[in-house]
């Protein structure tokens, strides 16, 4: 019905705009051609066809040219017409048919480009609404996944083998996790929803952080990692940080991920770009290499290389992203490698160096233990309507003896507000009744709610979402799964908690390489063995022959054996180079 009455309307507004055209033709004839007489009847009748045609289709076109021709008959050429005019009146005729004609298929591909465009945007909106849907459902049980496993791990009640079993399940977590991130980070790619958000960030700190992350990765696994700076790095500079550590993050973590044995090298410095400052990242590995003929094609989507076990494979995103993400920020990223001789990944973003101004100190690091002495009892009220969820952050909190209560929507959370005034309120966005956003605004409009801090807990993970998140009055966003020192750091943030922290593990000195005299008791063909096993990373070997050298001298077994346990390949092999080398100058024979 709707239909039929739409082309109704359509046809009636035509025939409107036909009349209107054709008679203003008429007018336009007897104010400026009245003197042609039977002279070039349809001059003004061509415009007229033309407008009737555009506004109209081809219905309105071909009345107003038939309309043309009637009036140019019974009005100028009085019924009577000579062979010629009755074949102007043709050509009129055939004209009028193509303009109309054309004017058609004009409307219809411009009506079908406009409906195509509303089916591409709502597609775009149904995507959306089911990638942050999807995301959501995925990250809640995700999250109490995570976090149930890291009170268990910190708990220090597990043995060896349940600990095992933890650690498994943690990196499977984050594996997931990764997974979730990356195929939402390719879809706002794909539907052009990805903004530059540029911020002061401090240099030093953001490349402390990935340091420590991978340098405790790579030890896992048994990689030396390092992290070689250039001086004269500004203490700060203006970049999008947050997709600059996933393109990091992304590079970092494949090579140490695909490096089977040896070492990861980071290196940072300035760029080469001579129209801007620009940092220069090089991520250098000892792993199996890259062929010419996959260079280019691993930065496609969901590309993956041949000969990679199934363990070792991702979902093929990390790569495009990566580039995505560097293009998006005016940098550029490429590849050298030699299959069997490693990678080497560079990444150049340009970057801004605002004007150095006094900073807060970096958050403490360590495991919190407790709080400080002398701090009130602050109160925090949870609204979370998942029990999971609810549960994970009172355990969380419930050991440092805060004044906790919980809410299970939104209008709860209001009430609660309302008749126990807390400091600080953890405020998830899903909830039945009221969702968060609207308890937040409410509390916001009144006059106690000015001074609350309100921190929103929520699976999803839209940019959008989250500036609407703080336009509703929130203080932070926190994404889960959350990590456990994102609520303490946020505490110390909003509310100037002081925690009391494990002191960190200060490294120690690296020992001295033992004098040649003490080598001079080693046989040369032992110190061989070790210096080969070395050459070739067989970490295994080494051991052994360190084992056998032990046994010789159980002091410079020691020494060797702590340089192999913090993975100081190259210092071992210089030193045995430089010893089995200064006994062949001098030609006595070792082991006496």
């Amino acid at each position: 019905m709707n239909h039929r009455f739409r082309f109704l309307r359509r046809a009636a507004l035509g025939l409107f705009a036909t009349l209107l055209v054709v008679g203003a033709s008429c007018a336009l004839r007897v104010a400026f051609f009245g003197e042609a007489g039977r002279g070039v009847p349809y001059l003004t009748f061509y415009p007229a066809v033309m407008i009737a045609a555009i506004i109209g289709g081809l219905a309105s076109g071909l009345f107003a040219t038939g309309l043309s021709a009637l009036l140019c008959y019974y009005w100028i050429q009085r019924g009577h017409m000579s062979p010629v005019e009755w074949a102007a009146m043709l050509v009129f005729c055939f004209s009028g048919l193509m303009i109309s004609g054309l004017a058609e298929a004009m409307s219809r591909a411009r009506r079908q480009a406009v409906k195509a465009k509303e089916q591409a945007e709502a597609a775009n909106r149904a995507k959306s609404t089911f990638l942050a849907n999807m995301s959501h459902e995925l990250r809640t049980p995700l999250h109490a996944i995570l976090g149930f496993s890291g009170l268990l791990k910190n708990d220090g009640g597990a043995n060896a083998k349940q600990t095992e079993y933890l650690d498994i399940i943690c990196r499977s977590g984050e594996h997931l996790l990764t997974l979730i991130n990356n195929v939402l980070d390719i879809s706002k790619i794909e539907a052009g929803r990805v903004e530059l958000e540029s911020s002061n960030t401090n240099l030093a700190s953001f490349l402390d952080d990935l340091e420590a992350v991978f340098s405790m990765r790579a030890s896992e696994k048994g990689l030396a990692f390092r992290m070689a700076r250039d001086g004269g790095l500004p203490p700060l500079v203006r970049v999008d940080a947050v997709k600059l550590r996933q393109v990091l993050n992304n590079l970092v973590g494949n090579a140490v991920k695909y490096t089977p044995i040896g070492e990861v090298v980071v290196r940072v410095g300035w760029g080469a770009s001579a129209q801007s400052p620009a940092l220069r990242f090089e991520i250098e590995d000892t792993g199996p290499g890259i062929g010419a003929q996959d260079r280019e094609r691993i930065f496609q989507p969901f590309v993956q290389l041949a000969g990679r076990s199934v363990t070792e494979a991702g979902s093929g995103l990390g790569l495009a992203i990566c580039r995505q993400y560097v293009d998006l920020m005016g940098g550029t990223i490429g590849l050298r490698s030699e299959p069997g001789r490693g990678s080497v990944f560079h990444v150049e973003i340009p970057v801004a160096l605002p004007p150095v101004a006094r900073e807060s100190a970096p958050p403490a690091s360590g495991r919190v233990l407790a709080l400080a002495p002398g701090q009130p009892a602050f109160r925090l009220l949870i609204a979370e309507d998942k029990w999971e969820n609810l549960l994970l952050l009172r355990r969380l909190l419930e050991p440092f003896g805060f004044d906790l209560r919980e809410a299970r929507n939104g209008l709860d959370a209001v009430t609660l507000f309302e008749a126990w005034k807390p400091d600080l309120i953890w405020m998830d966005i899903r909830m039945p009744v009221m969702d968060g956003l609207e308890a937040t605004r409410r509390i916001r409009s009144t006059p106690e709610g000015k001074r609350v801090r309100i921190v929103m807990l929520s699976a999803h993970a839209l940019e959008e979402e989250q500036r609407a998140i703080l336009a509703a009055g929130c203080d932070a966003f926190i994404r889960k799964p959350y990590t456990d020192s994102a609520i303490f750091d946020a505490l110390r943030e909003h509310l100037g908690v002081v925690w009391i922290r494990e002191a960190p593990q200060v490294e120690a000195a690296a020992a001295p390489f033992p004098d040649a005299a003490r080598l001079r008791r080693i046989p040369a063909d032992l110190l061989k063995t070790l210096k080969d096993s070395v050459v070739a990373l067989d970490t295994g070997g080494a051991a052994a022959a360190i084992a056998e050298i032990a046994r010789i001298d159980p002091p410079l077994g020691g020494a060797l054996r702590a340089m192999a346990d913090r993975l100081a390949y190259q210092e071992l092999l210089c030193g045995l180079e430089n010893a089995l080398a200064r006994e062949a100058s001098d030609g006595a024979p070792h082991g006496r």
